[in-house]
């Protein structure tokens, strides 16, 4: 099954049972060890269960331009260890958020027909300091699996503040560090992926440029989301 918790086939399964001697496999979420082809560790994934996002989300901020939203898991201890290790460097939860998020988008009638998929993108600099974009494993995994292409070349970021580090009301100002590329997207429709969902600003704010160009339908898929204060 594609949550299993195990490594894809990307890797042959000798080469990883050999640098797993030398460079041992470790569980993204409790930094215990954990066999070569394991992505989550079998104790961790038993936790993760009880933050299941299970069902499409009410949309989150007034005037949303994204049209659904789906989600791995409520952003909430356990799950939020693993997000940390995605962010320092470990990319295995981003690949564990991917195979978790792929089965629902195929298992959705209408999300499932997406054109293609964009994560939301990171500054040049923020790029160059973490050496990879924690969104773009999701969407990488993603579209690997469901077969809807990832694009890269059509959402920008500039420099600006860090969000997790700003209030609900700097979250909405600092999206104006995203910007779009001048192209046709009539008709389209488009999936945003990110790795944490908390205002909706971001992801908002993404899906507004891109209905600007012409897309038809937003989706936002996302590693784990906050509840809403309803929940």
């Amino acid at each position: 099954p594609l949550c299993s918790g195990k490594k894809s086939n990307r890797m042959n399964k000798a080469v990883s049972y050999i640098l797993d001697l030398f460079f041992p496999n470790r569980c993204p979420v409790c930094r215990s060890f954990t066999e070569y082809n394991e992505l989550v560790c079998e104790k961790c994934m038993k936790k993760l269960e009880k933050y299941t996002f299970e069902s499409i989300d009410a949309l989150p901020i007034t005037g949303a331009f994204y049209d659904r939203k789906l989600a791995g898991y409520y952003y909430e201890n356990e799950v939020k260890n693993g997000i940390y290790s995605l962010k320092d460097g470990h990319k295995e939860f981003g690949y564990y958020l991917g195979n978790i998020i792929s089965e629902k988008i195929i298992c959705d009638e209408k999300i499932s027909k997406a054109d293609c998929i964009i994560p939301v993108p990171m500054s040049a600099k923020s790029f160059r300091l973490r050496g990879y974009n924690q969104a773009a494993v999701i969407a990488e995994t993603i579209s690997t699996i469901t077969g809807i292409k990832m694009m890269t070349d059509i959402l920008y970021k500039h420099e600006s503040k860090v969000q997790h580090s700003l209030n609900m009301t700097q979250r909405m100002e600092n999206v104006s560090a995203y910007s779009i590329k001048n192209t046709d997207l009539s008709g389209r429709k488009i999936i945003i992926c990110d790795d944490v969902c908390t205002t909706g600003s971001t992801i908002n704010r993404c899906a507004e440029l891109l209905k600007s160009m012409g897309a038809v339908e937003v989706y936002a898929a996302v590693g784990t989301t906050t509840k809403l204060k309803k929940e």
